[in-house]
C-alpha cells in the first residue's frame, strides 16, 4: 500500500520538498527486502523514518516513509513503464541478478515458539514475538550467519535472523513458529537456507 506524501530535505542551504511513499509491513517483511523492492537504500529508510532505532525491528502494520526514487518520481509524473520499457540491456540484468545472490548452505532446522512456560516472547535483538505472532524470525548461531541477515529457509519463507540459542551452534537454525503444537511437528529437519546480508 502507498500512498503519495511530501518529504523535507536540506541540500546545502535551501530546503526542498522530495517525492515520498507511505508503506505499510505486511507479514514476512524485512527491512532490507523493502529497500531492494523500492531502489532504495536501508539506510535512506532509516533517515526516513526517525522512529525506527534498529534496522532489525519492524513491525506488521506500521507504516514507513520511503524516499522517493527515479522510478516512483517518473510514476508519480504519469510517465508509467511499460513492460516493454523495463526491459534490460544482458549486462544490467546480470549485475541486478548478482545483488540478490546469497549464501546457500545445509543446515539442521528445528523449531520454537514464543507460547510457552518460561518463555519471553523477546528475541535476542529485541523482537517482540508475542507482540509480532507474524513476523518470521529464525535462531542463528552469529559466527555463521550474521544477526539481522535476511535469510529464505526452504518451507518456510524469508525470515530475520534476529534471534540466538544456547543449542544453536554450527550449522544449526531454530524457526520461530506461533503454534506450540506445530513448532513441536516441525521436528527437526534438513533444509537448505540461502543468507543474503
Amino acid at each position: 500500500m502507498k500512498k503519495l506524501i511530501a518529504s523535507l530535505a536540506v541540500v546545502g542551504s535551501v530546503l526542498i520538498a522530495t517525492p515520498a511513499f507511505a508503506y505499510e509491513v505486511q507479514s514476512g517483511d524485512t527491512l532490507s527486502g523493502i529497500a531492494n523492492n523500492n531502489n532504495v537504500s536501508i539506510n535512506d529508510i532509516m533517515e526516513a523514518n526517525s522512529d525506527i532505532k534498529d534496522k532489525n525491528l519492524i513491525f506488521v502494520g506500521q507504516q514507513l516513509d520511503l524516499p522517493g526514487t527515479e522510478s516512483n518520481e517518473a510514476q508519480i509524473k504519469g510517465e508509467i513503464q511499460t513492460d516493454e520499457d523495463t526491459s534490460s540491456s544482458p549486462s544490467e540484468s546480470e549485475s541486478s541478478s548478482q545483488d540478490t545472490t546469497g549464501t546457500t548452505m545445509n543446515v539442521e532446522a528445528t523449531a520454537y515458539t514464543a507460547f510457552c512456560e518460561g518463555c519471553t516472547g523477546v528475541t535476542y535483538t529485541g523482537i517482540d514475538l508475542r507482540e509480532n505472532p507474524d513476523q518470521k524470525v529464525i535462531a542463528v548461531d552469529p559466527d555463521i550467519i550474521p544477526l539481522g541477515s535476511t535469510v529464505y529457509v526452504e518451507g518456510y519463507g524469508e525470515a530475520i535472523a534476529g534471534d540466538i540459542g544456547g543449542a544453536i551452534n554450527g550449522n544449526k537454525i531454530d524457526v520461530f513458529i506461533p503454534d506450540q503444537d506445530q513448532a513441536m511437528e516441525f521436528g527437526r529437519q534438513n533444509v537448505q537456507i540461502e543468507v543474503y546480508e
